[in-house]
């Protein structure tokens, strides 16, 4: 329903078709040199400012992508689920990570060591074409998400981020994330989140259940996200 009231791609990260259908050869290399990693919720898969030494397949979990301010505040700015490739943007620039992937979740990943992935770039153009696309779709992203943290206010954020995370989880309108993670979506406090979310409750858009939210009128949250 929601990809009728509001165009959710526009503003939101999504690569899950880069390793889709990958030739038998491909699917068997990665097989082969794989390294498979398990995290606790709240375990940190990499650090800013590290050196990449691979890339990651995101095999079950939901992760968090955030750079720190110099106050030490977070900022989250992409949320990634199963099958979702993570890290691929600093290893090709040949830079460190510029921002801290942590787990929401418990999750699960293949490690791809870096000399087997640029090897698949090189012997696949198909899989190179779905990485430059891929690039292309998020700077698109990252410019609408500029737009909106500069022009509008936490009212309109925190009701575009409740409609993108209703789509990200995916979970009949339930949405399990704590306050600290959404404020720092957001761009606001928590007083300031908290504040809103009661609003939206009292609207009647949405209904609160300790640190979830409960999604009920998607016409009201794209009302109030100032976007149509």
């Amino acid at each position: 329903m929601i990809n009728t009231l509001f165009p959710c791609k526009r503003y939101s990260f999504e690569n899950d078709t880069v390793l889709a259908n990958l030739p038998k050869n491909m699917v068997s290399l990665i097989e082969e040199k794989k390294i498979y990693i398990k995290l606790k919720k709240k375990q940190v898969l990499f650090y800013e400012s590290t050196i990449p030494t691979g890339v990651y397949i995101l095999r079950s979990g939901k992760v968090k992508k955030y750079a720190t301010g110099l106050n030490g505040k977070e900022h989250i700015f992409y949320l990634a689920k199963e099958n979702e490739i993570l890290g691929y943007h600093c290893l090709l620039s040949n830079e460190t990570y510029a921002h801290t992937t942590a787990c929401l979740t418990d999750c699960t990943f293949d490690l791809i060591p870096k000399s087997v992935f640029l090897t698949m770039i090189e012997n696949d153009r198909e899989m190179l074409y779905r990485l430059l696309r891929s690039i292309s779709h998020e700077f698109g992203v990252f410019t609408n998400n500029t737009r909106i943290l500069a022009q509008h206010s936490v009212r309109e954020r925190t009701a575009l981020s409740i409609i993108k995370l209703e789509k990200f989880f995916n979970e009949n309108g339930m949405i399990k994330l704590s306050r600290k993670d959404h404020s720092s979506i957001v761009g606001t406090s928590i007083e300031s989140l908290v504040r809103v979310l009661h609003d939206f409750k009292e609207e009647g858009a949405i209904e609160l259940r300790e640190s979830m939210i409960v999604t009920k009128d998607m016409k009201k949250l794209v009302k109030a996200s100032n976007f149509v």
